[in-house]
């Protein structure tokens, strides 16, 4: 499917671009699951030319995803690794201390300040908030009698700090120190993650010395990163053998730059909308690369991958992060387009643990299979996940009042949306001679030959994967073999 070379924007096979975005589409096939290594994978395609910003976030909220030159959908029903799409909401975005941390780990690690952790702190350095605490702590002897886990580590600890104490020579002296001590990190651990919000952490960054840690924004057609496309499939081919221990697999240097390089997305520089390889640099060495399509009013992760050294650093986390704080103020950057609005995370495969962190990204929401609508993972998604996870997949929409009427609405939308596609008309003899594209509703009976009910079906099909709004904006060409098909 994938077109030939490292070409940011392909040149159409289908004859001239007209007002509508051409797409070749391939329907659902088994293929080899990126998640389970099997040939379970049940997927279909479409190859895309010049395809507006616009039109690619309106197939994302139905479950597409770009790789290269094409976008994919999966078969919830039939296979083998759901895939649900995800995101979360860029302007309500909030830091976890599980976030901080790995911020501060990365911050220490590419600052060059990576020594062994600070010592113990002196008495001459606890504060009077953390020996009040202290003391109180001391003459209540404890919290109320409780089986919460919190009480019972805070009754572990003071018995292990009345152990550390037995052995000094005033030990109820010794117990109100350490338990000063303990106080004071507590207090200050609290202070310095409440302080610290993520555009912070994003100006200490920025004060890194550009030599030692760099991070690039750079299109694919510029020189900067032609310049560096093999340090790019270096680190691209380390980690798909190390991380995802795929050493069978065809990852040629043509391969990589047919799913990673190019790219059917058309750039729009002005608003700074299109497509980015999002380098991490640590001096002359390539850290991690996140491939990143920045559309209307939100941008999309494709696909990130990272020197396999770097896997305690939590990269993918780091990654994410890094793209939330950069978005969050890319409007004054390029001011001309509207404020970003959601990052979109790529798929969801609940019980992959190499996609967990995703789901710690809040608000983070899943796309229900079925309506295509976006609900809260918290609050909606995790507890039907875990309900259903004996069935194939999960509807996180409550059930219709009248399936009946739904179902009615629902067809009718359908075949609203496959009349609305443009197709295009296959020649005399057959192939794709014509370059001539005409309505569903308005099609010739027999315009495919035998295989004209076909090519209606695959094009309800179509229509139904990819919702009203996109197909009044697509204009199709089907599988040439369908169409060789149906020549007579």
């Amino acid at each position: 499917l994938m077109l030939d070379g490292a070409q940011a924007n392909p040149v159409c096979r289908w004859g001239p671009q007209a007002e509508r975005t051409r797409v070749l589409y391939q329907s659902f096939r088994s293929s080899r699951c990126g998640y389970c290594n099997d040939e379970t994978a049940v997927t279909a395609w479409m190859v895309g030319y010049s395809v507006p910003v616009g039109l690619y976030q309106e197939l994302m909220n139905h479950g597409w995803q770009r790789l290269g030159t094409a976008f994919s959908v999966c078969s919830m029903p039939a296979t083998c690794c759901p895939q649900y799409a995800s995101r979360t909401d860029v302007t309500r975005f909030q830091l976890t201390a599980s976030q901080r941390r790995t911020l501060r780990r990365v911050l220490r690690f590419v600052g060059g300040r990576c020594g062994p952790k600070p010592d113990k702190l002196s008495a001459a350095e606890l504060d009077a908030e953390a020996l009040a605490e202290a003391e109180l702590s001391l003459a209540a002897a404890g919290p109320p009698d409780s089986r919460k886990a919190r009480h019972l580590r805070w009754r572990r600890r003071l018995d292990r700090l009345r152990q550390r104490a037995a052995s000094a020579e005033s030990p109820d002296a010794e117990l109100s120190r350490l338990l000063a001590e303990s106080a004071a990190r507590r207090l200050r651990r609290r202070q310095r993650n409440s302080a610290h919000s993520l555009a912070d952490y994003a100006r200490a960054f920025a004060r890194l010395d550009p030599g030692r840690f760099q991070v690039r924004w750079l299109s694919p057609d510029s020189r900067e990163l032609r310049d560096s496309l093999h340090d790019e499939y270096a680190c691209y081919l380390t980690y798909q053998q190390s991380v995802h221990r795929d050493v069978d697999f065809d990852w040629s240097f043509r391969h990589f730059c047919d799913v990673m390089v190019s790219t059917c997305l058309a750039a729009e520089r002005a608003t700074g909308r299109g497509t980015y390889h999002v380098q991490y640099w640590l001096g002359d060495r390539l850290l991690g690369v996140d491939i990143v399509d920045v559309l209307a009013d939100s941008a999309s992760s494709m696909y990130f991958f990272y020197n396999p050294e770097l896997l305690r650093l939590s990269p993918g986390s780091f990654s994410a992060l890094h793209l939330l704080s950069r978005l969050s103020t890319w409007h004054l950057s390029f001011p001309q387009g509207p404020p970003m609005r959601y990052l979109y995370l790529g798929c969801y495969v609940p019980g992959n643990r190499k996609l967990a962190y995703k789901s710690g990204l809040r608000p983070f929401q899943l796309l229900c299979p079925e309506t295509r609508r976006w609900f809260d993972f918290d609050t909606v998604c995790r507890a039907l996940l875990l309900a259903n996870a004996g069935s194939k997949y999960a509807r996180f929409a409550p059930p219709a009042a009248d399936p009946a009427a739904a179902a009615a609405l629902e067809a009718s939308s359908a075949a609203a949306a496959r009349d609305a596609l443009k197709v295009r008309l296959p020649g005399p003899s057959g192939g794709l001679v014509q370059p001539k594209f005409v309505a569903v509703r308005d099609l010739p009976d027999g315009a495919f030959g035998r295989s004209t009910a076909a090519a209606l079906d695959l094009l309800g099909q179509l229509a139904e994967l990819v919702g009203p709004d996109a197909a009044r904006q697509l204009a199709v060409v089907l599988e040439v073999a369908l169409l060789l098909q149906g020549g007579g």
